[in-house]
Order: C-alpha cells, then sequence, then structure tokens
C-alpha cells in the first residue's frame, strides 16, 4: 500500500473522530478544546518539523575527501567546457 493512502486513511480518521467530538454534548470550555484541537497540532508538527530540520543541519557530516573529489570533478568540468569553447 502506498504511504500515502495509510496517511490520508489516518487522516480521515483523525477527522472523523474530531468531528464525532464537536457533535457530542460538550460544556462551553470543552467545546473550545475540541475545536481549537487541529491548530495545536498543526503548531505542534510544525515545531516537530523545525526541530528535525535545525537537528539535521546541525548533524550534518562533512566528509572532507568528497569535498575534495568534487573540486576535482568541477576543475576537470570546466577545463572539459574550455576545450570544447563552452564559457
Amino acid at each position: 500500500m502506498l504511504r500515502i493512502y495509510r496517511f490520508a486513511g489516518g487522516l480521515l480518521g483523525l477527522i472523523a473522530v474530531w468531528v464525532a467530538a464537536l457533535r457530542s454534548d460538550l460544556q462551553p470550555d470543552q467545546y473550545l478544546a475540541v475545536l481549537l484541537a487541529p491548530v495545536f497540532f498543526l503548531a505542534l508538527f510544525g515545531l516537530y518539523s523545525v526541530t528535525s530540520l535545525i537537528y539535521g543541519v546541525v548533524t550534518f557530516r562533512t566528509v572532507p575527501e568528497e569535498a575534495t573529489a568534487l573540486r576535482q570533478d568541477i576543475a576537470d568540468a570546466r577545463k572539459d567546457l574550455q576545450a570544447h569553447n563552452i564559457s
């Protein structure tokens, strides 16, 4: 099964539970909490995403050998372009 189908099924289930909770007999403060729950979870997801991104940037590995190989590849490509009178 594709991941998007699992994601959509889970999201549909959460929406169904949320709508059922909204339609139930709740006190006004409970109704407001249920009503704002998607906003709260969206904010938590955004916080998780930003935290994951920052963690990935901080722990990104640098490989000096690959940097040297990349510089050599760039130099070779420039020489090849100059040999073909390009740029």
